[in-house]
Formats: structure tokens, C-alpha cells, sequence
């Protein structure tokens, strides 16, 4: 009779502890980046980049961004620096953004302090302009 309290003790209390840990877990947000899959390469995303901006590549990116991973491709043409997202499984053109040098650093530095752990200030400001074909 003890053998069977200590066992049914034993059990409420380990299912009282995963319960509770179950609980702690559920409230947290857990971000999770899927790992990073493609189908095309990054001379690709340049070609399909330059195909949809002309003008002179500055660099090919592969980033998370927006809950998906993408090429992002950067193209001076004329006067203004024109990011490209390319599809990394379909190739298909995404979202071509006019941005700016300032605009760029402050994404990339928000991105590094995030990175560490460290907290970005929420500054509602000018956003990049966003090209709608």
C-alpha cells in the first residue's frame, strides 16, 4: 500500500512539473529561422535581378527576412540603389525597394544589436519606398 502511494505521488508530481514547464514554455515566443534552402544559385538571383533593374550589381545577399529566406540583390541604377528579391526555390521577382545608404546601415546595425540581444529603438521615421510593378 505505502509502494502504491509513494508511485502515485511520484507520478502527480512529475506530471504536475511538466505541466507547469509545458505551461512556461507555451508563453514564451520561440523564434525559430527554418534552415535556409534554394534551388537557384546566387549568379542566378543576379541574372534575374538584372533582368528586372538595369544597371551596375553591387552585391547578392542570402537573408531571412519577413518570415522567408531570400536573394536580396542590390543594383545602382542611375542616381538610386534599387534591392531586388529573388525567390531562392522559384526564382520569381519579389519586392523591388528604392533604399538608401542610411536606410541600409540602420537595418543592418538593428539587425547585429537584435543579433546579441540588445534592444532596438522603435523610431517611426521615413521607411524605404517600395516600388509596386
Amino acid at each position: 500500500m505505502q509502494t502504491k502511494l509513494y508511485a502515485t505521488l511520484t507520478t502527480g508530481l512529475l506530471l504536475a512539473g511538466t505541466m507547469s514547464l509545458f505551461t512556461a514554455y507555451a508563453g514564451q515566443k520561440k523564434s525559430v529561422t527554418p534552415a535556409p534552402q534554394c534551388k537557384i544559385s546566387p549568379v542566378e538571383a543576379i541574372k534575374i535581378a538584372k533582368g528586372r533593374v538595369a544597371g551596375r550589381v553591387l552585391q547578392a545577399n542570402f537573408e531571412f527576412d519577413e518570415g522567408k529566406w531570400v536573394y536580396g540583390v542590390m543594383i545602382v541604377s542611375g542616381k538610386t540603389i534599387k534591392e531586388v528579391e529573388i525567390d531562392p526555390m522559384t526564382g520569381k521577382v519579389g519586392d523591388v525597394e528604392t533604399v538608401t545608404p542610411d536606410g541600409e546601415a540602420k537595418e543592418m546595425r538593428d539587425a547585429l544589436t537584435k543579433a546579441i540581444g540588445g534592444k532596438v529603438a522603435t523610431k517611426t521615421g521615413a521607411k524605404e519606398k517600395e516600388d509596386k510593378d
